[in-house]
């Protein structure tokens, strides 16, 4: 269960948050915006333990960031938790429709640089945690492909998808280990007139290989905009397996994530990226 717009507002003392607008429903939190506050409300106890971790990240690495971010607080509301910060200007990047060349080269430049600080920040400034294994991550991950998400795609899909994760774990270890954003897709990039203005959403920041958030970029703009980050990032191009083999597991997390939480429309929408096909195939 989640808490009301009513029992919010009336948490928050914010009798604004009734004509809130819902505007993301998204597979981990509903956020709801007032115009002038955000507020994310977690839709399952996994995005309740991500926006705790959040609000500790976040203030911890903000002071280091070229570019504006959330400064999430959390807040109850009767058993619940919501998180609420001060919005952010801008609308989300999306594509690169209607920039010219000019623009692209900025926001290129712009995104390389918040991504090469990130990066460069010491893995040492994250809420005290276990360190992750990257090879047992990978494992676990591909251990639930196997029982919930491969049974569902043509045999010769899976023995792709298995070969190339095989191929992968062997080389997991030896990549670089840094501060990674871990949804830096268009969504979360927000711009005023072609300009970054912030970003959001780091529900999954935490260590990781820093291809990962490269990745993602890549599935919302494309690998030549990579190219056009690269004189500010330098070693992206070398990079390249990486970014290409975490680029082709997010059909396949929709897939898990549709099964997991009863979501129709994540499992098709990963069906479709690897087959073409949906669920009622």
């Amino acid at each position: 269960m989640r808490p009301t717009v009513q029992e919010i507002a009336e948490a928050l003392h914010a009798p604004e948050m009734l004509s809130a607008t819902v505007i993301d429903s998204g597979q981990n939190n509903l956020v709801l915006d007032t115009g002038d506050l955000i507020v994310r409300v977690p839709r399952h106890d996994g995005a309740r333990r991500d926006l705790a971790k959040e609000a500790g990240i976040l203030a911890a690495l903000a002071p280091s960031l070229p570019l504006p971010v959330p400064a999430p607080q959390l807040q109850t509301v009767g058993p619940h938790v919501v998180a609420v910060h001060r919005k952010l200007p801008g609308e989300s990047l999306l594509s690169l429709a209607g920039m010219t060349d000019t623009q692209k080269l900025e926001l290129a430049g712009d995104l390389a640089l918040f991504l090469r600080a990130l990066h460069a920040i010491p893995v040492g400034l994250l809420p005290a945690e276990a360190a992750p294994d990257p090879v047992a991550e990978w494992r676990a991950l591909r251990d639930q492909l196997e029982a919930k998400a491969l049974p569902l795609l043509p045999a010769v899909t899976g023995a792709a998808i298995r070969a190339r994760f095989d191929r992968f774990v062997g080389q997991a270890l030896s990549a670089p280990r840094t501060i990674t954003h871990g949804d830096f897709g268009t969504g979360n990039i927000l711009v005023v007139d072609g300009k970054v203005s912030g970003v959001i959403d780091f529900a999954g920041c935490g260590e990781g290989d820093p291809a990962y958030d490269l990745a993602s970029l890549s599935a919302g703009l494309g690998d030549e905009f990579l190219l056009l980050m690269e004189p500010h990032y330098p070693g992206i191009a070398a990079m390249s397996e990486r970014i290409s083999f975490y680029r082709s597991t997010f059909a396949l997390l929709d897939m898990l994530f549709g099964i997991d939480h009863g979501e129709a429309a994540a499992l098709e929408a990963g069906l479709r990226a690897l087959t073409g096909s949906d669920a009622a195939a």
